[in-house]
């Protein structure tokens, strides 16, 4: 791992907790950097998945297949965030959505087992752990509210604010089937907006 990395994964997890040197040198020890594709996947749904991710640089999204077979985007992930939890995003072990990369991505994995330890052995990898949960639930609330009582033009404002420029990253496609709508329609919203 490049110092710059290093330097990466730090603010990532210190946006969460700030860690003792000690903790901060044990959890870079034990990621393995990846870099993933743009249209690649780190993981599909149904499939083993044994990891924890934390998003160094990059766009990704998290998708699952309707009965139609259709993709449907549930989430985004922004370069500086750790992903939901292997908890919260497995079942028995295996992914319960997609996660493929909008971007070219630079992720770095822990086993989740490896993690599980640390938390256990030093307070402050556990409070990270529990920050992440945390910020994970608060963005879960939040996009359930939206989704109940929102009309699809707030939720666009909604995804703005949550999201800021990913609007002109990533395809429009994307961001429509996110926000449960259709291309036509965000189309039709983006122009109202722009002309408020």
């Amino acid at each position: 791992m490049s110092n710059q990395q290093e330097e990466m994964l730090a603010r990532v997890i210190n946006k969460y907790n700030e860690l003792s040197g000690p903790s901060l040198k044990l959890m870079v020890e034990n990621v393995i950097i990846q870099e993933i594709n743009k249209d690649d996947y780190v993981t599909r749904e149904h499939k083993q998945n044994t990891y924890e991710y934390f998003l160094l640089d990059g766009i990704l999204q998290s998708t699952i297949v309707n009965d139609e077979g259709e993709s449907i985007t549930t989430g985004f992930y922004n370069s500086g965030m750790v992903l939901t939890p292997h908890f919260a995003r497995t079942i028995k072990g295996r992914s319960i959505f997609n996660l493929q990369a909008l971007t070219d991505t630079l992720l770095a994995e822990m086993p989740v087992t490896v993690l599980d330890s640390l938390r256990y052995s030093f307070s402050d990898i556990k409070q990270f752990g529990l920050k992440v949960v945390e910020q994970e639930l608060l963005k879960t609330i939040q996009h359930d509210i939206s989704f109940r009582a929102m009309s699809a033009k707030q939720r666009l404002l909604s995804f703005r604010s949550n999201y800021p420029s990913l609007e002109n990253l990533i395809p429009h496609t994307i961001i429509a089937s996110y926000l449960g709508i259709t291309p036509v329609s965000f189309s039709r919203l983006r122009n109202e907006l722009t002309k408020q």
